[in-house]
């Protein structure tokens, strides 16, 4: 599984693998064909997050490890249940991607590829956790519905079409033999249980996150392939929207996750566009964050309209950075000659495309449930954010109070229940506390996604 951020166009060079011995583009290679491709192993893998110490219960031995099991990318952090310390996390591309960029597309595959699919998700999990040193007595996993009924071996049929329908909502202990993970046979793994629809077990595990901390009064937003909301206000009301990859960087032709080399950040010195890479690397791509720094941009030095097309009046700084590529117009923020990163038109539409989803689905929340004390937003995404490029672009309500990024709320959900009876009882009555709007046949979230539509 490589990383294809052009979409499989043959021009990020992103995917580069030998084959034979000779350098290639994944993305270009047809087979069959016979022979050995090599893929650096580390390229799969990044640091995650570095979490804090865990409630244990007394008595626990061994290692626990926790799970956010997404869409599009996963993470896992390693504690030691005998003192609750944390001990390392590593975050990789969720495998099944190769089916498709977002659930939908995975759900429809899966009619005919339901095997291989779930067969690239445990692989996953089995290479996260073969990265770890020692044996994985417990795990926690969390995820969104379609996830869950993957990794447990459900079908996944019932997210086809709306009304969806969960084929197990209760919590799940059960084994890696009896899961089908091979290398870890006697690892137990704990799945909280899934809220409904496409609200998952990752959602609780943001609220607990934050309910543990003593927040009280907020909503939260996990703002990934799927994206998951909830507001505990005047109502616990949750709902989920289908963002796209958008937000997780994939189907961009610069997209990538939020990872060394992403740029994060780009701004204006007074002369030219420039951007910060995390990790200062070189730059590779652009993520979310990136993206949305830089339409915001584009949009103040009125390059783009209302509707996020390009204007064909531009000023001769902005002019000299917008090329054809593949027959559409875009903007040239960096080209070495080897790496050529642009946001193109295509990308703008797709950028917009998520936003609405959220902004319609902030919207509808807001209207059903009240105004938050505080907005939390959840991932990767939210690490990096700048508050004047979110309100520039109108991806929240005016209404709605600053967001804040917290980080990756699911996997430290995840493991505050690796060591605590007492909370994965709590998950549980979260989960009964929450009504889940369902937005297929909601006008107002229509007429709020059309407005979301707008720069």
């Amino acid at each position: 599984m490589k990383s294809a951020y052009c979409g499989g166009r043959g021009i990020c060079g992103k995917c580069r693998v030998k084959v034979e011995g000779k350098e290639e583009l994944a993305c270009l290679l047809f087979g069959p064909f016979e022979g050995e491709v090599e893929i650096p192993e580390e390229e799969f893998l990044t640091k995650g997050e570095e979490l804090p110490p865990i409630p244990v219960d007394t008595g626990l031995k061994g290692f626990g490890v926790a799970i956010d099991l997404g869409t599009t990318g996963v993470e896992a952090a390693l504690f030691d249940l005998s003192t609750g310390k944390f001990i390392d996390s590593l975050k990789t591309v969720n495998f099944q991607s190769a089916f498709g960029a977002d659930v939908v597309t995975r759900v429809e595959l899966a009619r005919e590829n339901y095997e291989k699919e779930r067969e690239l998700l445990l692989e996953t999990v089995t290479f996260l956790l073969s990265h770890f040193p020692g044996k994985t007595d417990t795990a926690v996993v969390v995820s969104n519905p379609v996830m869950h009924h993957f990794f447990l071996g459900l079908p996944v049929k019932g997210f086809e079409k709306y009304p969806f329908k969960l084929l197990r909502e209760e919590e799940t202990f059960i084994t890696g033999k009896e899961l089908g993970i091979d290398d870890f046979p006697d690892t137990l793994f704990y799945l909280p249980p899934p809220v409904k629809g496409f609200v998952g077990s990752d959602f609780l595990a943001n609220v607990i996150t934050l309910e543990e901390s003593s927040f009280k009064n907020f909503a939260v937003a996990d703002l990934g392939t799927n994206a998951e909301i909830g507001f505990c206000t005047d109502r616990q009301l949750a709902t989920s929207v289908p963002a796209g990859p958008a937000f997780e960087g994939v189907g961009l032709f610069s997209g990538m996750r939020a990872v060394e080399g992403a740029i994060h950040k780009v701004f204006f010195d007074g002369r030219d566009f420039k951007f910060l890479t995390i990790g200062g690397k070189k730059p590779s791509g652009i993520c979310a964050s990136g993206y949305f720094d830089l339409i915001y941009l584009l949009k103040s030095f009125k390059v783009l309209n209302r509707e996020g097309t390009f204007l064909s009046q531009l000023p001769p700084l902005i002019e000299a950075k917008i090329k054809d590529i593949n027959g559409e117009k875009a903007f040239v923020l960096y080209d070495d000659g080897e790496i050529l990163i642009a946001l193109t038109q295509s990308d703008i539409r797709k950028f917009l495309l998520a936003k609405a989803a959220v902004y319609g689905a902030l919207s509808v929340l807001l209207e059903k449930a009240g105004k938050p004390e505080r907005l939390f937003f959840s991932g990767a995404f939210g690490t990096h954010l700048d508050r004047r490029s979110i309100e520039g672009v109108k991806l929240i309500p005016d209404d709605l109070p600053n967001p804040e990024p917290a980080g990756n709320l699911a996997v430290r959900g995840a493991s505050l229940l690796l060591g605590s009876k007492k909370l994965k009882e709590k998950v549980k009555l979260i989960k009964e506390s929450f009504d889940v709007e369902e937005l297929a046949l909601s006008k107002l979230f229509e007429e709020k996604y059309l407005e979301g539509m707008e720069l």
